[in-house]
C-alpha cells in the first residue's frame, strides 16, 4: 500500500512539473506570438533592439503630434543602419529637394535612383508592421518575419516643411535571431484581399472590435510592393486630396499634418504574404487605402448598425 502511494505520488508530482513547465512556456510564447510595443514621437521610434523570428504583434502607440507608421523591412545581408544612412536616406532627401525645386520630375524618379542609390540600396525586403496612425491613437498588426537578419523600422512621412521623418531620427535597426519562438496568427473575422485590380472584402459591417486579415495576392510595378491603411472619413470626404495625399511621390504626399484620421493598417509586404489588422470600429464611414496607386487600390465601407 504504501508503495501504490509513493507510485501515485510520483506520478502526480511528474504531471505537476510538467504542467507547471508548460504553462510556464505558454506565458512565455503567447499563442498569437509576441506583442511588441512600439512607440513613435517626434521624431524618434522606440522599439526593441531585436526579435524572434515568426508571428509578432506590433502594438503601435504613436505619441506625436503628426501621422506616423512603423514599415519593417530586412537589408541585404551585410548592410546596417549606418549604410542606409549614408548611402540611401541623403538620396532621397536629395530627390525631394529636387521635385520642390522642380529640377527635376516624377518621371525623373526612377533614373535619378539607378544612378545614386547603391544596388542593394533598394534590395529590401518588406515583411510588415503598422500602417499610417493619427497623433493620440493605439493601433496592432501582426505579420510574419521569416528570415534572420538586420532589419530596419522606419516611418518616411514628411514634416510639415517637407523633409523626411526617416532624416530626422525616425529610422531603428532591429536584429532578428535564427530561433523563431512557437507562434501562431490571430483568428480573423474579416478577410481583404489585395490585388492590381483593387481590394475585395465586405463593404458593410456592424460596430465592434475586429481583426482582420489581409492578403496581398499580388504586386504592383516598382520597389515598393502594397500596403493597406484604415483612414476614417467624415460625412463629405475630399477622397481626391487624399489620394493626392498617400502618393509620397507628389510635394505634398505623406506630408504633414494628414487630410484624414488614420486607424493603422498593415504596412508593405511582397505577394504571397498576408498580416492581420485588428481595430475598434464605431459608426461611421472608413477607407482602406494603399499609398501605391492610392485611386486604384482601396476599398470604402460603411460601419452601421
Amino acid at each position: 500500500m504504501n508503495a501504490l502511494r509513493l507510485i501515485k505520488g510520483g506520478v502526480f508530482g511528474l504531471f505537476l512539473m510538467v504542467f507547471t513547465l508548460t504553462s510556464r512556456h505558454a506565458l512565455a510564447n503567447p499563442q498569437h506570438g509576441d506583442v511588441v510595443p512600439i512607440i513613435t514621437t517626434e521624431y524618434e521610434i522606440q522599439a526593441p533592439d531585436s526579435l524572434s523570428m515568426g508571428w509578432n504583434t506590433f502594438s503601435f502607440s504613436n505619441k506625436g503630434n503628426q501621422v506616423h507608421f512603423v514599415a519593417m523591412y530586412r537589408l541585404a545581408d551585410g548592410k546596417t543602419i549606418e549604410d542606409q544612412l549614408e548611402h540611401v536616406v541623403p538620396v532621397f532627401e536629395t530627390l525631394m529637394e529636387s521635385l520642390r525645386g522642380g529640377e527635376l520630375s516624377k518621371s525623373d524618379i526612377g533614373p535619378f535612383f539607378e544612378q545614386n542609390i547603391p544596388e542593394w540600396g533598394l534590395q529590401m525586403t518588406w515583411v510588415g508592421g503598422v500602417g499610417l496612425l493619427s497623433p493620440g491613437r493605439t493601433s496592432s498588426a501582426t505579420f510574419n518575419i521569416q528570415r534572420p537578419g538586420t532589419y530596419l523600422v522606419e516611418c518616411y512621412v514628411k514634416a510639415p516643411d517637407g523633409k523626411w521623418h526617416t532624416a530626422m531620427g525616425m529610422l531603428k535597426q532591429i536584429e532578428v535571431g535564427s530561433s523563431p519562438l512557437i507562434k501562431s496568427p490571430p483568428k480573423a473575422d474579416y478577410t481583404l484581399t489585395v490585388t492590381n485590380s483593387g481590394v475585395t472584402g465586405p463593404r458593410e459591417i456592424p460596430p465592434g472590435k475586429y481583426t482582420f486579415r489581409i492578403n496581398i495576392d499580388e504586386d504592383p510595378d516598382g520597389f515598393m510592393p502594397y500596403d493597406l491603411n484604415l483612414a476614417q472619413l467624415g460625412s463629405t470626404p475630399d477622397l481626391e486630396r487624399l489620394y493626392f495625399w498617400m502618393d509620397w511621390t507628389n510635394v505634398g504626399g505623406l506630408r504633414a499634418p494628414a487630410p484624414v484620421n488614420f486607424l493603422g493598417g498593415l504596412e508593405h509586404m511582397r505577394a504571397g504574404n498576408h498580416g492581420y489588422v485588428t481595430v475598434d470600429l464605431r459608426v461611421g464611414n472608413y477607407l482602406w487605402v494603399s499609398e501605391v496607386n492610392a485611386a486604384k487600390i482601396n476599398l470604402p465601407f460603411v460601419v452601421r448598425n
